[in-house]
């Protein structure tokens, strides 16, 4: 039975999460979201890869609103696009396998109902302090700059 519980603790000790990535902010301004929607995904294409479609997190919420007696909307326009780099995945699942669980990467494009002109942009960093994560940052940043630069001016805000 002493076994069973020390065996439990060490499990649950080794289970804890680890500590949380950060999310970064980039607001784009002044900007259409088609616009920028449009300068997202060439900026993603242009690194070579290919976007998965897109997870449309702004018409869910109006779907679900009114069900979850949430009648205002949080965003005016909102997407998540989805996209994945071989060369980095294959980095970061060599340096752990736990890894698979920071890919795909994703990249948050919305717009706020009250605020017109101005599209955000939000991310994820990789989690850790790897050559893979280092790499994973510098593509997801390549790619705000990018769409930044082709859809409006930006100011980075890191939360």
């Amino acid at each position: 039975m002493l076994r069973a519980v020390l065996v439990a603790l060490a499990l649950a000790l080794l289970a804890r999460p680890v500590l949380a990535d950060t999310l970064v902010h980039l607001t784009i301004t002044p900007a259409r979201y088609a616009d920028a929607r449009e300068a997202l995904v060439d900026a993603i294409e242009t690194e070579g890869l290919v976007p998965s479609p897109p997870s449309r997190f702004g018409d869910m919420l109006a779907r679900t609103g009114a069900a979850l007696e949430q009648p205002t909307a949080v965003y005016a326009d909102a997407e998540v696009m989805h996209f994945c780099s071989a060369r980095i995945a294959w980095q970061l699942a060599r340096e752990n396998p736990i890894n698979a669980a920071q890919c795909p990467l994703s990249m948050a494009i919305y717009t706020l109902p009250d605020e017109a002109g101005v599209v955000h942009l939000a991310w994820r960093t990789a989690l850790g302090d790897s050559p893979g994560a280092r790499a994973a940052d510098a593509l997801l940043q390549r790619i705000a700059r990018q769409t930044a630069d082709n859809a409006g001016r930006s100011s980075p805000d890191h939360r």
